[in-house]
């Protein structure tokens, strides 16, 4: 796709297309909502801070705001205008936006949860390395990165019928994508789930968690209680039987 675009240009066309982020948020669109409920359905019980990447007009960052009002979250975009709305819409003491781009030195803090809205298809493949390497440093453990994005075929068919809606980079996110992203920030892919949103299997939701401590809980005995004991033992004692009579039923045909 399109590389090595200049930020001022970037800047402009999204500038530009402020009014259809408006829409989005004045209006129903069904893409926000399946995305709305997978970030509902696999975000942190109780995150405390919160970072939406590319967060437009922020639109899910008041949500957010809603759903967890604890927490601390905060909006970037690259879009001055963008943020401008922002800030004059929803900005308060625990909700905050910044112009921006996610680079290694943009944040110190850690994020108990950080969300890609179609926004991870529109970064530039020379620039990944470095929003890998911020995402590696921010994400908290047992942290989850969530991202909705359109799938390849769907990005392939608005290429040729609908030139019009394609943005300044638009990148295909195969499996292969994800996965090196998985790879550069330390995650596990936990979800992957096509989503029939205008068309079929048009948007793909993605959830990546941070898990430092897999190694010691996975090989750590996990407490039983009495009934989960039994149930066990019965297993085991099932398990032995059946192999009994297997192993006469084959001895018996092989004679």
């Amino acid at each position: 796709m399109v590389q090595n675009l200049n930020r001022e240009t970037v800047v402009s066309y999204y500038d530009e297309h402020v009014k259809n982020k408006l829409n989005d948020y004045v209006k129903i669109n069904p893409r926000i909502e399946y995305a709305w409920k997978t970030i509902k359905r696999f975000a942190p019980a109780q995150p405390l801070r919160i970072l939406e990447v590319g967060c437009g007009m922020g639109n899910v960052c008041s949500r957010m705001h809603k759903r967890w009002p604890n927490a601390v979250i905060t909006g970037i975009d690259i879009s001055t205008l963008s943020i401008q709305i922002a800030q004059k819409l929803f900005a308060d003491d625990k909700l905050n936006f910044r112009e921006t781009i996610l680079l290694p030195d943009t944040f110190d803090e850690q994020f108990d949860l950080i969300v890609f809205m179609d926004v991870y298809e529109h970064i530039a493949v020379n620039d990944r390395p470095d929003v890998h390497a911020a995402l590696a440093k921010i994400l908290r453990n047992k942290g989850k990165i969530i991202l909705t994005v359109p799938t390849p075929h769907n990005l392939k068919w608005s290429l040729v019928n609908k030139p019009e809606t394609m943005q300044p980079v638009d990148e295909h996110i195969s499996f292969e994508v994800i996965g090196k992203l998985a790879a550069d920030t330390g995650t596990e892919v936990i979800l992957y789930q096509r989503k029939n949103v205008w068309n079929v299997g048009d948007y793909a939701h993605i959830v990546l968690e941070k898990n430092d401590d897999f190694e010691a809980a996975f090989f750590h005995p996990k407490p039983v209680n009495a009934t989960q004991k039994g149930q066990r033992m019965f297993s085991k004692l099932k398990s032995k039987v059946e192999s009994i009579f297997r192993g006469y039923y084959v001895r018996k045909k092989l004679k």
